[in-house]
């Protein structure tokens, strides 16, 4: 279609649907109605972005079919036949056009044997302005189905099964391109700055097939909880607190293996061996512990760049924890006082120092008692808490503790929510994306 021809349908779509209703629409802000202007003027204007696609995405597509077919051909793609492809907009509405199709595709086409899909980076039929909007929408709310409430208050026509597909396909798509890859801008860098890393786990029940059927032949489940991973990579400014400038990036799975993997391709991209120092705040887990330091050391970081801190709040507990548990040992008047100096101590970097004492009135000791002094004694050198106030430095963990629960527990963790286990650990990434205020690095990444 010429440029002309195209030109004069559009513009008599905006004269009939727009410019005619110009005077009503006056009328109805003369009467204080502006609510239904706005409405009406946000259909007319979505339904005026279906007409222009209707006329422009199949004139495009017929431009860029031989550049598409002669690019596959030198990349060894043979058969190339034309198909119709349905694209599906932002509104929701589809279009059809005809697309360059590889029947015998070369390496790195199979998934993409429509060639326009590729080159508009449609993922699924979905255009990258709607897959944006579904993405977007299914990871802030608490369901699909709210998801799909936005949706369609905001004029994208598409069900339910559509919002869940989309944003699956959507997922698995980021999966594939490398989370890595997508979340972070070109040139960002950690170093020469002061970098925290935490990590915890939270909390998703897992939908399995149990193997076994009720009496109506309906399928049964096992509802497992399974604890997926989650790390957060940040910076603090010279003031000891996280640096509004800078964006967090968030990484989860399940298998920690996959975890370290995960965060190991961050930091490379990053140049995390550049950085100031990488202080790694944790609980008492020994996975963290036993994994992450070697992995910060064998990556380049230099041994005195990496400070290890437990978090401070699980510490303090157990001291609580032990002071309640010596009943009759010490008196209900002595306890406040001594509480004091054991806290005191342990704020000064003594945790040590705690546990000791406490075996001395703990003559004879319990299981949980011996534990607590345990944990005290066994990270005393990451309970330094003085020099890190001194240096400007976290002592608590809530990054990772918030974290958790706003990434996993708020959307993951509903009552009666089972997932599977494959799709739900691509979707934490979607989720991540959003509260991290990474999703349009994410979006225009991918679209590219």
């Amino acid at each position: 279609m010429s440029g002309l021809t195209t030109g004069s349908k559009i513009r008599k779509f905006f004269e009939q649907n727009v410019i005619s209703r110009l005077e009503n629409w006056q009328e109805q802000l003369f009467k204080g109605d502006l609510y239904s202007f706005e409405t009406e003027l946000c259909a007319q204007l979505s339904a005026l972005h279906d007409e222009v696609c209707e006329v422009v995405l199949p004139a495009a597509a017929d431009q860029v079919y031989e550049k598409l077919a002669a690019k596959a051909k030198e990349d060894g793609c043979r058969k190339i036949i034309a198909r119709p492809v349905q694209i599906r907009l932002s509104t929701g509405s589809y279009i059809e056009v005809d697309s360059p199709y590889t029947k015998v595709p070369a390496a790195g086409y199979q998934e993409k044997r429509h060639l326009l899909a590729g080159h508009w980076s449609l993922i699924g039929s979905a255009s990258p302005a709607l897959y944006d909007k579904v993405g977007f929408c299914a990871a802030l709310g608490p369901s699909y189905d709210t998801a799909h409430q936005a949706l369609t208050k905001f004029g994208v026509r598409l069900g339910l099964s559509s919002v869940r597909e989309i944003s699956n396909r959507l997922a698995q798509a980021c999966h594939t391109a490398g989370e890595a890859e997508l979340s972070t801008q070109s040139g960002e860098s950690l170093a020469g700055k002061r970098v925290v890393i935490a990590l915890d786990g939270g909390r998703t029940r897992i939908r399995q097939n149990s193997g076994t059927y009720t009496n109506k032949g309906y399928e049964q489940y096992d509802t497992a909880w399974c604890e997926p991973k989650l790390f957060v990579i940040d910076v603090l400014d010279e003031e000891g607190q996280l640096d509004r400038a800078e964006l967090p990036i968030y990484g989860c799975r399940f298998d920690q293996e996959h975890l370290f993997d995960l965060l190991e391709s961050y930091l490379t991209k990053l140049k995390i061996k550049d950085a100031e120092y990488v202080q790694l705040l944790g609980d008492g887990a020994s996975w963290i512990w036993n994994n992450v330091p070697a992995l910060l050391r064998r990556m380049g970081v230099a041994e005195d760049k990496i400070i290890e801190t437990l978090d401070a709040y699980h510490g303090t507990g157990y001291v609580h924890k032990l002071v309640e548990m010596m009943n009759s040992r010490v008196s209900e008047k002595e306890k406040p006082n001594l509480l004091k100096k054991f806290l005191n101590w342990f704020w000064d970097g003594q945790a040590g120092k705690v546990a000791q004492s406490c075996r001395k009135i703990f003559k004879y000791s319990n299981e949980l008692t011996d534990r607590y002094m345990a944990y005290l004694e066994k990270h005393e050198k990451r309970m330094q808490y003085a020099d890190y106030k001194a240096g400007n430095l976290m002592c608590g963990s809530g990054i990772i503790e918030s974290g958790v629960r706003r990434i996993i527990n708020l959307r993951f963790k509903n009552t009666s929510a089972f997932w599977d286990k494959p799709a739900v650990e691509k979707l934490y990434f979607l989720r991540a994306a959003l509260l991290s205020k990474r999703w349009d690095t994410v979006i225009q990444n991918l679209a590219r």
